[in-house]
């Protein structure tokens, strides 16, 4: 999410929830006129106090929220500080003041424009549709990676993919099949604007999924991109995440786990399932298993009773490559009893697969 993190329901509702149980005066609806002598666009939400505002020339939503300890509606950051007047008709008059910095005080003046949002006025036509514009691809700057490795982050409509700059030739035909990450359908399109809409009308926040891609492992041989998302207002359970690999030298995705003779779970990102499948988790084989709890000095027999689970036989592990081996880990849930263990890339001949042989063998001799 951009304006808010992708954070559960109640947490982002938390700025509002003081405010929610006493008497608020809400001047409900749409409202346009000046800020200082910039041209704004604000409106507020009724059925749970909150509101937000742009700037006609930037058309960027700041969202306003009311806190048990004042009569403010504070901007987001606490950038600034709206006093609002009793409305008169379809008039409304206030304040703006700075709360960092020199202290600066401008007039706001809002003449009533649409009220058929009606309590959740800004997730209305009149209010959010002005914010929305068919969506283009946005290219990001340049990061580097490693000395001539580097990518830039392209978004479309809420979705996130890379571009990959480095010598290797198959870097191209990557490229393309990144680009093709991005579901450009109008169903699409328009359950990305629905989905601002419902937290517009809701808490005043145009929140969105956060979805990112970033290369986790780059060499010579091997190229893994981890993607990950949080859905906007599912907390913790709205996360999940996969990686892709591809072997550079063909420019094909592969399948890390086939190195140890196993098959990872299909991964897709929520967003657009079906569409942006790669490698998930898998379950070890009982050899892969012991061969990894005697490598790291794990005893399963003295497990705590509520890490029990993450010791058996079917629990769930990620595969990642990296620098100086590989790492097999259990997804993180605040409970401490995650199990992670790296094998460096010489040891792990004994649980590999011909195919992993021949892998592992390539980013030996490669060095990098």
């Amino acid at each position: 999410m951009k304006l808010f993190h992708a954070l559960g329901g109640l947490f982002l509702l938390a700025p509002f929830l003081a405010s929610a149980t006493g008497t608020v005066e809400v001047p409900k609806g749409v409202w346009e006129g000046t800020l200082g002598t910039k041209a704004i666009v604000a409106c507020f939400n009724a059925e749970f106090p909150s509101g937000s505002y742009f700037y006609k020339q930037y058309k960027k939503a700041i969202p306003l929220s009311r806190v048990e300890k004042d009569s403010f509606w504070h901007e987001a950051g606490d950038t600034g500080l709206w006093s609002l007047d009793p409305a008169k008709g379809n008039t409304l008059t206030g304040t703006w003041k700075s709360v960092k910095g020199t202290p600066v005080t401008l007039p706001i003046r809002l003449d009533l424009a649409d009220t058929t949002g009606d309590d959740r006025a800004c997730g209305s036509e009149g209010y959010a549709g002005q914010l929305e514009a068919p969506p283009k691809i946005e290219v990001g700057k340049k990061e580097e990676y490693a000395p001539g490795r580097s990518f830039r982050r392209l978004r479309f409509a809420g979705q996130e993919t890379i571009e990959l700059s480095g010598p290797e030739p198959t870097l191209a035909a990557i490229n393309r099949e990144l680009r093709r990450d991005f579901d450009t359908s109008k169903d699409t399109i328009k359950e990305y604007f629905d989905k601002r809409r419902e937290f517009l009308g809701r808490v005043g926040v145009p929140a969105e999924d956060e979805n990112t891609a970033d290369p986790s492992y780059w060499s010579s041989q091997w190229l893994s991109i981890r993607n990950y998302t949080w859905a906007a207002g599912m907390g913790r359970n709205g996360i999940s995440w996969f990686y892709r690999t591809w072997d550079l030298q063909t420019g094909r995705q592969v399948d890390p786990w086939s190195w140890f003779g196993l098959r990872s779970l299909s991964k897709s990102r929520p967003a657009e399932a079906g569409r942006i499948s790669g490698t998930g988790g898998a379950s070890m084989t009982p050899k892969l298993r012991r061969f990894l709890f005697r490598y790291a000095g794990i005893d399963a027999s003295k497990a705590e009773d509520n890490c029990r689970s993450n010791y058996e036989e079917g629990a769930y592990y990620d595969l990642t490559l990296e620098a100086k081996g590989m790492r097999f880990a259990q997804p993180a849930y605040g409970n401490g009893c995650e199990i992670e263990v790296e094998v460096p890339y010489a040891d792990l001949d004994p649980v590999l697969a011909p195919a992993g042989k021949a892998a592992v063998r390539r980013i030996l001799e490669s060095g990098k």
